[in-house]
């Protein structure tokens, strides 16, 4: 079993990192106040958990012939032996649905046909390496 880490953009996190401190600092604010409802607190709370669960918890693991991700709460598998491409991506808008990443420089990894997820692993190069030696047709198409 092959664990890899997300790289992390640093505008990303800074911002996700920003938005939990003021939603913290709105919280106290909230809690310090009588009249304030508990629902706002509910929410605010788990929406603070999420962001945080996804910034500290976003990672691959390779474990036998299935590529395992995860980014907080969102989990996923891909059978590595139908994955048909691998395509190198970087920027802002990723044109995919499923992004478990924290960086704008990443792989789109199609599989199924037309299923594809964006991932963006620390040690890209054993990464690839490491698929490809369970699944040596995967097609490799640089940015």
């Amino acid at each position: 079993m092959k664990r890899y880490l997300s790289t992390k953009n640093t505008y990303t996190v800074a911002i996700l990192w920003a938005l939990v401190l003021s939603m913290l600092f709105l919280l106290i604010i909230g809690l310090k106040k009588e009249q304030v409802s508990i629902l706002p607190i509910i929410l605010l709370s788990m929406v603070i958990g999420l962001i945080v669960w996804t910034l500290l918890d976003t990672r691959y693991v390779i474990k036998q012939h299935f590529l395992l991700y995860r980014s907080g709460p969102f989990r996923g598998r891909i059978d590595i032996e139908k994955i048909k491409k691998i395509t190198y991506f970087s920027g802002l808008y990723v044109p995919v649905t499923m992004k478990p990443a924290l960086d704008t420089k990443g792989f789109i990894i199609t599989y199924n046909t037309t299923e594809d997820v964006y991932v963006s692993p620390i040690k890209s190069d054993l990464f690839l390496s490491e698929l490809l030696k369970i699944n040596p047709n995967i097609e490799i198409i640089p940015n």
